[in-house]
């Protein structure tokens, strides 16, 4: 009887051991392995259908198309240099957006792209109106003139 109270007890301890790793970690948590995973995993299919909803020459998303240099590198680096830069200022970016096709873009990422990556990140995203969040759009843009 105690061996099988011993053993039953070792069951539990090791499937515990199991839950425990299946336990979701936080973005700032991982490690550069897990980062890699989450990203392969869930972050690029999410993002790929959400681009290819918009637009389907995104049908062939890959790590490379918001990764750019740092997918081929190895480094994953965030905000990538390889994505258009964003006007730093608001006056610039008011007049940068005056362009009917980057409007259409630029509300498109903000209402669409930017809360779909941080709730997949699990990160609060930026609200202008509370000046509040962590994930804006320099999450993944560079700005001009700001160095990185």
């Amino acid at each position: 009887m105690k061996r099988v109270l011993i053993a039953m007890c070792l069951i539990v301890a090791a499937c515990g051991g199991e839950e425990e790793e299946d336990a979701p970690v936080a973005w700032e948590d991982m490690s550069f392995d897990q980062r890699f995973a989450f990203m392969e995993d869930v972050v690029l299919p999410e993002m790929k259908e959400t681009f290819v909803a918009f637009d389907a020459k995104f049908e062939g998303m890959t790590c490379v198309t918001c990764h750019g240099s740092g997918a081929a590198d190895g480094t994953f680096a965030m905000p990538s240099p390889d994505l258009p830069p964003l006007p730093a200022t608001e006056e610039a970016f008011a007049e940068y957006v005056k362009d009917p096709e980057i409007e259409r873009w630029g509300t498109w990422m903000f209402e669409t792209v930017m809360p779909r990556m941080a709730e997949v990140l699990q990160i609060a995203a930026y609200d202008p109106m509370t000046n509040t969040g962590d994930f804006s759009c320099n999450g993944c843009h560079t700005l001009e003139g700001v160095e990185q």
